[in-house]
C-alpha cells in the first residue's frame, strides 16, 4: 500500500471567488428593468434576479424548491416572481403562502451598479466609496486570462506601480485591516511615465496622487484617489464563470454645477481608470500565480493571509 504525505511543496489551496460568502457586482442597474428578469451566477451557485413593479430589485436561488424548474423563465407579478411551470409565486424574501420557500439573497443597489450577497445572512455591509458628491457610471465587463488570485495580489503589488504603471511611492505604505473581511493600503506616488494618461494625471493631480485602495471580502476592489484638483473613486468587481474570470468597473467623477462638465468629467475618470487597468490585463495574461514570490513582498504576504482567511459558502448552503 502507497500512503502519500502531503508536502509542503504542495500548492496552497485558496477559495474561489464564486465560493465567497461576500458582495458580488452583477450588472449595471439599467441592466434590469422594472418587470425583468436575469439569470446570474457567482459561478458555483444559480441566482435569478428580477425587478418588481415597484422598482426594488431581489435575488433569489435559481431552482423552484416545488419541481427545481429554473426561475429564470418566471414571469414579474408586482413584486413576486411566478415559477413558469406550476405558478408558485415568490416575493423578495422568498416566501410562497401556503407553500415551500425559496432561498432569497441580500441585494443592494450602489454605484449605478447591483451588488448581491453570496449567503442569506449578510457577515459585513456593502462597501462605501467615495461620497455623495460623486456621480457613478460602469464598464463593459473586462476578461483577465489567469487566476482571481494574481488579480487580487496585483492590486496591492506596489512593486509594479513603478514598472508597468510608471509611477512612485513618494512615502511608505500604510497597511489596514479594520475587520476581518476588510484588507485596505493607503499611499501617495508621482507620475514618471510620459504617455498622455500619464501627462493628464500629472496634470490633475499637481504630480501627487494619494491612494486609498481596499479589498472587500476577496471580490470587490475599490480604489479611491485624492488628484489634488479633483477626486475620483472605483469599484472593480470580480466574476468567475464557466467562460473565464471578468472585471467589471463602476467609476465615478465629481459632480458639477454646469451643464455637461458631469458627463466629460465622468469620461475622463472611466478613461484613466481603464488605461491603468488594460496595462494590468496584459501583463496577467496567463499568469502562473508563484504564491512563494509574492510571500517575500511583505504587503503581498498580508493579501495571501487576508485571502486564505475569507469564509466560503458551505455545500449545502449552495444552490
Amino acid at each position: 500500500m502507497v500512503v502519500k504525505i502531503a508536502s509542503r511543496l504542495e500548492p496552497v489551496r485558496h477559495p474561489e471567488p464564486g465560493r465567497l460568502r461576500a458582495w458580488h457586482l452583477v450588472c449595471p442597474s439599467e441592466a434590469l428593468r422594472p418587470g425583468q428578469v436575469m439569470r446570474w451566477s457567482t459561478g458555483t451557485r444559480e441566482l435569478v434576479l428580477f425587478r418588481g413593479r415597484s422598482g426594488a430589485v431581489h435575488a433569489l436561488a435559481a431552482h423552484c424548491p416545488h419541481m427545481g424548474a429554473h426561475l429564470g423563465g418566471g414571469t414579474v407579478v408586482g413584486d413576486s416572481l411566478r415559477c413558469p411551470l406550476h405558478h408558485w409565486q415568490f416575493d423578495g424574501s422568498g416566501a410562497c403562502p401556503g407553500k415551500t420557500a425559496q432561498r432569497a439573497f441580500p441585494v443592494v443597489e450602489r454605484y449605478g451598479a447591483i451588488l448581491v450577497f453570496n449567503g442569506p445572512v449578510v457577515l459585513f455591509p456593502p462597501p462605501e466609496v467615495g461620497s455623495g458628491a460623486l456621480r457613478w457610471g460602469t464598464s463593459a465587463r473586462f476578461a483577465v486570462h489567469c487566476d482571481w488570485l494574481p488579480v487580487v495580489a496585483n492590486a496591492f503589488d506596489l512593486e509594479h506601480l513603478r514598472t508597468v504603471h510608471h509611477r512612485e511611492l513618494r512615502d511608505a505604505p500604510v497597511v489596514e485591516r479594520p475587520d476581518p473581511f476588510t484588507l485596505r493600503v493607503r499611499y501617495t506616488s508621482r507620475v514618471t511615465g510620459s504617455g498622455l494618461s500619464d501627462r493628464v494625471m500629472k496634470f490633475l493631480s499637481g504630480d501627487r496622487i494619494g491612494v486609498t485602495l481596499t479589498l472587500h471580502g476577496g471580490t470587490l476592489l475599490s480604489v479611491e484617489s485624492d488628484l489634488g484638483r479633483t477626486r475620483s473613486a472605483l469599484l472593480a468587481g470580480l466574476h468567475q464563470s464557466e467562460e473565464g474570470l471578468f472585471v467589471r468597473l463602476a467609476f465615478a467623477a465629481r459632480r458639477s454645477r454646469l451643464p455637461g462638465v458631469d458627463w466629460l468629467a465622468l469620461q475622463v475618470s472611466r478613461w484613466l481608470f481603464t488605461s491603468f487597468l488594460r496595462r494590468d490585463l496584459s501583463v496577467l495574461d496567463g499568469m502562473r500565480f508563484n504564491r512563494a514570490g509574492a510571500a517575500a513582498d511583505p504587503v503581498l504576504r498580508q493579501v495571501l493571509d487576508f485571502t486564505d482567511s475569507l469564509p466560503e459558502a458551505p455545500d449545502d448552503d449552495r444552490g
